[in-house]
């Protein structure tokens, strides 16, 4: 579908920030790309498909060997790109192109409004690794659809967002702060953009937290320890299985309830108080990242990027017992690779960010955060968007809509045209008004 050509007449501030980008952005020094030439001109053209899609084929691989997919409608294309990369997934699973952050697949939403719609599931997956995943994979996608779309379309590439949730989120705004050039503008959904260090300390506090108040009472589980230098820390991911299913039954069982609320109210981590299950659901979400990621992340940033030896913990009903017995790690990774996962907060390009504050796995602090390390340009670049709800990356289309439509004004200055297709329910083209116009957009929906 195409834009509204008026011009926002509501929000300057907005239409600045859409000028400020461009300002700044020329001022700031262009990034350095690999020699991509030759694999753009070797890459595969895009085949019809149903539905006037043109897309790779299912097998399309980056030079890297992470699979990718572009697809843009011809006869609709707008001359713009979403870019959408995934959020955290299995160390153990080969890449995959990445899910959804709404219930309607992204592909369809975004090619439906007009934009040709590009993917990667990146070279590897677990812990991002920015300087091949981003500075080389999401490069070369770039540079490959655009290469794609022209010779389909006959047209050039306009505007490129990049998007992202949860891990990509994260490496959404890694892209638009370090290659301003490239991308027009990012919509970082649920990531963990404030502290990443910060991101590891939840985590990891929550499962020592869970061992000291749960490992009497679920047998056979595995007490996460750290015995240096033999052992700094690892965790067998194989144990995850049998950890789920003796968790659950532990965290079921109604004896266990002032357990599990002593373990919330000492890490804090969020719950739906009108759901009974949502406890469980935030104990074992925290608990799969500890167990299948952590040896990952070990290997990655070269030790244990976790240290407590000087926290004290309090929320319990004893915090001196507490203290004394829960687990203590000492940090031991290399700080220069844990520095390498920590956003700079030097944004050149418009910047939207979208988070549910109830997010049990990625929490909202990350938001303010990142915004109290902005400097004044950064701040009317950025535009932080709160929906209030439990669950993490837990949005409707509405939200993601009404998102996208904020940075499509930040970005270009033009309001977004929506088809009611897309949002088929009258709530749901309510909601994604109202969300808009709150955050200075004012988009159209046409029949």
């Amino acid at each position: 579908m195409r834009r509204m050509v008026q011009c926002p007449h509501t929000v300057p501030v907005l239409a600045y920030a859409a000028l400020l980008a461009v300002v700044l952005v020329g001022c700031s020094e262009s990034p350095v790309k690999p020699d991509l030439s030759e694999r753009a001109a070797s890459t595969p053209r895009l085949s019809p498909q149903s539905g006037g899609l043109s897309c790779t084929e299912p097998d399309a691989r980056l030079s890297s060997g992470a699979p990718f997919r572009v697809c843009v409608d011809p006869t609709k294309w707008n001359r713009d790109l979403v870019v959408f990369i995934p959020g955290y997934d299995d160390p153990a699973r080969p890449p995959s192109l990445p899910r959804d952050l709404s219930p309607t697949a992204a592909e369809l939403l975004f090619s439906r409004l007009g934009y040709g719609y590009v993917t990667t599931g990146f070279r590897a997956t677990g812990l991002i690794e920015p300087d091949t995943w981003i500075g080389g994979d999401l490069l070369e996608l770039v540079a490959t659809a655009k290469t794609l779309v022209s010779n389909t379309t006959g047209r050039t590439t306009r505007y490129v967002y990049q998007t992202g949730g949860s891990q990509g989120g994260l490496g959404t705004v890694m892209a638009v702060e370090r290659y301003p050039n490239t991308f027009s503008g990012g919509l970082a959904a649920c990531g963990p953009i404030g502290d990443y260090r910060k991101q590891i300390a939840y985590v990891a506090d929550f499962r020592v937290v869970f061992d000291y108040f749960f490992a009497g009472v679920i047998p056979g589980w595995p007490v996460w320890k750290q015995s240096l230098p033999a052992d700094p820390g690892y965790i067998d991911p194989d144990t995850w299985g049998t950890a789920e299913t003796r968790s659950a039954a532990a965290l079921a069982e109604p004896t266990n309830r002032d357990r599990i609320n002593q373990v919330l109210n000492v890490t804090h981590a969020p719950i739906d108080p009108s759901d009974p299950e949502s406890p469980t659901g935030t104990a074992q979400g925290l608990l799969w990242y500890s167990f299948r990621g952590t040896t990952d992340v070990m290997a990655k940033l070269g030790g244990m990027p976790f240290g407590n030896l000087d926290r004290q913990y309090t929320g319990s009903l004893d915090d001196a017992a507490l203290n004394a017995g829960v687990g203590r790690f000492q940090f031991t990774a290399d700080p220069a690779r844990v520095a390498k996962l920590q956003t700079s907060a030097r944004l050149r390009r418009p910047l939207v960010t979208i988070h549910t504050t109830g997010d049990p796995i990625v929490p909202i602090w990350h938001e303010s955060l990142y915004r109290r390390r902005l400097d004044f340009f950064g701040r009317l670049l950025d535009t932080p968007i709160t929906v209030s709800r439990y669950g993490h990356c837990n949005f409707t289309d509405a939200e993601v809509l009404a998102a996208f439509a904020v940075l499509v004004l930040k970005t270009t200055g033009q309001d977004l045209l929506v088809s009611s297709s897309l949002l088929p329910q009258q709530q749901a083209r309510a909601d994604f008004l109202h969300l808009a116009r709150q955050h200075g957009a004012d988009p159209t929906l046409a029949p």
